[in-house]
């Protein structure tokens, strides 16, 4: 039995929920298929260290993740499966260092709590399953932080100068994935504690020093090679980029300042309302009081810098997933510790978000039954269109949400019974299982409603010597899965010039259907139409 308490085994649990059906449904625009099409562009130029979309310079990103996803695809083929592969992994790793941090710090006990509420919680269960960055940017982080955590512990640690020289290497491994926000980060996560521990510093300029060094040193492996090649433009840029993402919304993801707060609570849910109670715990044991001082810390400032940055999507805030489990289990160990209940106002706050998440979940697959009846509804052409496609729904479906739903009543009854563990292990497993299902079961029917058409036509396309791109709205699916090739002409990205220029060969255009008659004057013929898009070509021009 022993060999059950151990990391790996938390790791390969992780595994079984976040490995099957990586591939069952396609990539999603923009982020899930803008990363997937730079890794294939990395393995069809054989440019690894400048980072590409459409062949042509991407500067948003730093090229680390791509070439996990490069490596995969070596592995798997160019696929989905491949594309999402090694945030799986990361997902078994980040598993396995929560439950190993939980054991070594707090109990075994503690542990399982910890790697349950991640499982059970709705978004982290997701991302696992996705081809973002973001999981391997937040693990790196969390790495630094821990050692960091293990760092500030203690007035006599031998081995102090080690630590920083890791969370240095850590750092700068996230700077590698997605940038020197990394840096930002962390450095807020420090300057907090020296404030909140009233301006002590755990640090020597000499260990300051030594984690600087390995940050850059290993964050240069990317920029030296890269200005050693182009210059600094690429420095420049990057930066640039990124200023960009905190002075003003992108990509038109401007949300109000509590987006964040919201996002998290639902979410992250069942582990929120666990956490909010956790919040408020006080450990006696020092080292896991000290452990509870920077999640709160590393929780706070992301969310806090986050709601402040004025772009804002889902996973901006999912550095807060794994301190915000921490605060749920620790909830659930001083509960059961000391035979306390749950409050009474979260155990009826955890009922009402589960019922709702479980009754919105059921009702999404029962789309295809009452859609003549919302249609009328409707005013969106795009959505109407769109809604023309019939899912191969099977009827079942709604199972998955009503299963949620009883399991949050059976929980809430536990909860206010004072059956913490009973309850705990009940909810945790049910939606652990749960999400991974519905992901594999529904959403490849919503995706009939949504992107598949679009995806289809250029699937359609692939192999054939065509110039094609998305028009009237931003996509990368075209790219990816026309499996693209670079165009000998400079003008092939200019869509005016694809449009109305000397094309040399014949252009395909994937639109929504409500805008078909905006690109009537360039004449261009309607091919095919298939729920909310239709495929237009212009043929080449005569030479």
């Amino acid at each position: 039995m022993k060999y059950a308490n151990h990391p790996i085994v938390a790791a390969l649990v992780a595994g079984i929920l976040f490995i099957p059906f990586l591939g069952n449904v396609h990539l999603f625009d923009w982020d899930e298929i803008n990363f997937a099409e730079s890794a294939r562009e990395m393995l069809y130029s054989g440019e690894y260290f400048r980072v590409q979309i459409n062949f042509e310079p991407f500067w948003e990103k730093p090229p680390l993740f791509f070439w996990l996803q490069a490596l995969s695809m070596r592995l798997f083929g160019i696929n989905e499966f491949a594309a999402r592969f090694p945030n799986a992994i990361c997902g078994m790793i980040t598993i396995g260092l929560l439950f190993h941090i939980g054991k070594k710090t707090v109990s075994t006990r503690f542990a399982w709590f910890w790697v349950l509420m991640m499982l059970a919680s709705i978004t982290p269960s997701m991302y696992f399953k996705t081809g973002i960055i973001d999981p391997w940017f937040n693990l790196f982080i969390f790495l630094a932080i821990w050692q960091l955590t293990l760092a500030s512990f203690g007035s006599n640690n031998p081995s102090k100068n080690k630590r920083f020289i890791w969370a240095g290497i850590w750092l700068g491994l996230a700077v590698l994935t997605k940038g020197p926000v990394a840096i930002l980060v962390t450095a807020l996560c420090v300057l907090a504690y020296i404030v909140r521990n009233g301006f002590t510093f755990f640090f020597s300029w000499r260990q300051f020093l030594y984690l600087g060094l390995a940050t850059s040193l290993i964050s240069s492996l990317w920029v030296a090679v890269e200005i050693a090649q182009n210059g600094f433009q690429v420095l420049i840029d990057f930066i640039a980029y990124q200023a960009e993402l905190f002075s003003k919304p992108v990509a038109g993801h401007g949300q109000p300042w509590f987006y964040h707060p919201v996002v998290l609570l639902l979410g992250c849910f069942p582990a929120s309302v666990f956490a909010i109670q956790g919040f408020f715990t006080r450990p006696q044991a020092p080292e896991t009081r000290h452990l509870k001082q920077w999640m709160f810390l590393l929780f706070a400032v992301v969310l806090v810098l986050f709601s402040i940055v004025t772009t804002k999507i889902v996973h901006y805030s999912s550095l807060c997933w794994m301190p915000l489990a921490f605060m749920a289990a620790l909830a659930v160990e001083q509960m059961i510790n000391e035979s306390k209940r749950m409050n009474r106002l979260l155990v009826l706050l955890f009922l009402i978000i589960g019922v709702l998440l479980g009754v919105l979940l059921s009702l999404l697959p029962l789309i295809e039954h009452y859609k003549q009846q919302l249609i009328p509804l409707i005013k969106d052409a795009f959505v109407v269109a769109s809604l023309s496609e019939k899912a191969p729904w099977n009827g079942l479906e709604w199972v998955i949400g009503l299963t949620l739903v009883v399991v949050v009543c059976y929980g809430t009854i536990l909860l206010w019974r004072n059956k913490i563990g009973k309850a705990v292990l009940a909810i945790s497993v049910v939606f652990g299982v749960a999400i991974p299902c519905y992901l594999a079961w529904v959403v490849p029917k919503v995706e009939v409603y949504t992107q598949l058409p679009a995806i289809e036509f250029y699937q359609q396309l692939q192999n054939q010597d065509v110039y094609v791109e998305s028009l009237g709205h931003k996509s990368y699916a075209q790219y990816f899965y026309t499996q693209s090739k670079p165009h000998t002409n400079t003008e092939a990205s200019n869509i005016s010039w694809l449009l109305e220029g000397p094309i040399d060969k014949p252009a395909y255009f994937v639109v929504k259907v409500h805008q078909v008659k905006q690109y009537q004057q360039y004449n261009l013929q309607v091919m095919a139409q298939k729920g909310g898009f239709a495929l237009l070509k212009r043929d080449s021009l005569p030479k």
